[in-house]
């Protein structure tokens, strides 16, 4: 993977406080409490949170503050129609392009997810899927993928950990490792029918979380 830059490290750390309740979305913050919290300059902070408006993990009201926005089952359902369409070309993608180093590390990624599982490390978890979803954008070579999906992932990935079940874990974790090990050995068709089946487990998962 790339190395991440400031900005990447205060979107990742944001999303990684919002998913454990760290942050509370009942409540407007300055972009220097942001600051302080994250333990990064302002120009960072500032553009990962420009990034993330349009994202749609958050509002930047002038003057008053960030407001942090929850994520709906319909919004999540809306998430998974766009990723069912772009990561099978992404997967395409990354089994042509991505290096030999890429695909050794998303061994390893396959590997450490489900390891992260077995420890109940929900932080583990999290930080992998980030770095699964980094990395397969990156090895398509194409800039334009890795900005559309980072748009969608973000917002699935806090959805799911808010609204799963402890079976899930192990679920997903699986089917993420089988899609990574299916790209580094350059099985497409392996590779597409497990992303299916993760999406379709995401798909059930929204479904059920709706009163």
């Amino acid at each position: 993977m790339h190395e991440k830059t400031q900005s990447e490290i205060a979107r990742l750390e944001i999303e990684r406080k919002l998913v454990f309740g760290e942050i509370d979305v009942s409540v407007l913050y300055s972009e220097n409490k942001l600051s302080q919290m994250l333990g990064l300059g302002r120009t960072p902070v500032r553009e990962a949170l420009q990034k993330l408006e349009q994202e749609h993990l958050l509002k930047i009201h002038p003057r008053k503050g960030v407001e942090f926005l929850a994520i709906t089952p319909k919004q999540q359902i809306q998430l998974l129609e766009v990723r069912k369409q772009i990561e099978p070309i992404c997967l395409k993608f990354a089994i042509m392009r991505g290096t030999v180093q890429q695909k050794k590390q998303m061994l390893r990624l396959g590997e450490a997810i489900v390891e992260s599982t077995e420890r109940n490390d929900e932080e583990g978890l999290l930080h992998c899927l980030q770095d699964i979803h980094s990395l397969i954008a990156d090895a398509t070579g194409n800039p334009y993928f890795h900005h559309t999906m980072e748009q969608v992932q973000s917002l699935s990935r806090r959805f799911w950990f808010a609204n799963k079940e402890k079976s899930d874990n192990m679920k997903g974790s699986l089917l993420h490792r089988s899609i990574m090990q299916a790209v580094a050995y350059g099985n497409e068709e392996e590779a597409l029918h497990y992303s299916r089946k993760l999406l379709e487990h995401l798909t059930e998962a929204a479904y059920r979380s709706i009163p």
